[in-house]
């Protein structure tokens, strides 16, 4: 049995120092340097995000080596949803059972703290068949997996946040990390629209197979070095994100999405928030985008004052060409 042979530690971060540094040199080695950089974990580690999230590592050693993690979050806006990162395991000590333990504990935090919904991401399929056994599922079109605390699939768990939203107010915020957890089931709901937001680089997952989990945060946090977001919540869900970048000559470009149902109004508010930032920020234009398929979100460009240009954005991937027309808001 792993329990024999190994050592087993809950953390709650912030974590210490020399500790950090081993952690981080641990998942240098699983996952690369571009992973650590990506998610923020030395801030992370630091406890810089303690006021929106909790953080806890699970840790698994042999002597002082650390073999195994599992990094646990939990959302301080809305404590019934988690996520699930880093789990990792050193190659020479898989197969033993440790991933398994840390797992453990970790759905033993969450569900003692209240949560309910507990997000993580997997390509792999043999940590997905680990995670299904212990109850998560993917979401169609994605590498995303929900375990529902009350053994429901994650239809139910969808049902119950788009039945929330239908009749709750929407407020409109600016976005920041205590929202890292919120971004995961917004982006993964279906939409008919190819594009989500272009200056995040979301896209449907009806379209495209959504990879990214606990990553999907970063896609805003980086933004935020030249922009905002917002971000509409109605009963502690987001009903949809809008985001603002500028470019050179301090062009603004402006591009969002809601939740299908929400009603124009939302979406066209949620621009108008957009637009005001630009302005207040001494934009010299504003330019919004919409893919030539998203009749809603064009329709909607006209009427708050755009003209569509002549300027066309295509992005190329291995699923396919997107050609995207902008528009320029008439100031």
């Amino acid at each position: 049995m792993a329990e024999k042979s190994f050592s087993f530690k809950k953390i709650d971060i912030p974590a210490e120092r020399h500790l950090i540094d081993k952690l981080l040199e641990f998942w240098v080695e699983i996952f690369g340097d571009e992973h650590v950089v990506n998610q923020g974990l030395l801030s992370i580690l630091t406890g810089k995000d303690r006021n929106f999230n909790r953080d806890f590592l699970f840790i698994a050693q042999h002597g002082t080596i650390i073999v195994s993690t599992v990094h646990l979050t939990i959302s301080k806006f809305d404590k019934r949803i988690g996520g699930i990162g880093e789990v990792a395991t050193l190659k020479q000590y898989r197969g033993k059972g440790i991933a398994r333990i840390l797992c453990s504990m970790a759905i033993k935090t969450f569900e003692d703290s209240g949560g309910k919904w507990l997000f993580l991401g997997t390509s792999n399929p043999a940590a997905a068949r680990l995670y299904y056994s212990f109850g998560w599922h993917y979401l169609t079109g994605t590498k995303i997996m929900l375990r529902n605390s009350s053994g429901n699939t994650p239809e139910v768990f969808f049902n119950k946040y788009l039945s929330s939203i239908k009749t709750g107010k929407i407020s409109i915020l600016r976005g920041d990390s205590r929202f890292r957890l919120q971004v995961i089931p917004l982006v993964a709901i279906p939409y008919d629209e190819p594009v989500l937001d272009l200056n995040a680089g979301l896209f449907s997952t009806r379209w495209y197979t959504q990879r990214s989990c606990m990553g999907l945060y970063s896609h805003y946090e980086k933004l935020e070095e030249n922009g905002a977001w917002f971000v509409a919540v109605c009963r502690k869900f987001l009903v949809g994100i809008v985001s603002i970048v500028f470019h050179d000559n301090n062009i603004a470009q402006i591009d969002g999405f809601c939740i299908p149902g929400t009603g124009k109004k939302v979406l066209l508010n949620f621009y108008k928030t957009a637009i005001d930032y630009a302005k207040n920020n001494n934009a010299s234009e504003i330019h919004m985008v919409a893919d030539d398929l998203d009749e809603n979100k064009k329709q909607m460009l006209l009427k708050i004052g755009c003209i569509p240009t002549d300027e066309r954005v295509k992005i190329e991937s291995k699923e396919g060409i997107l050609d995207i027309s902008v528009y320029r808001y008439r100031q």
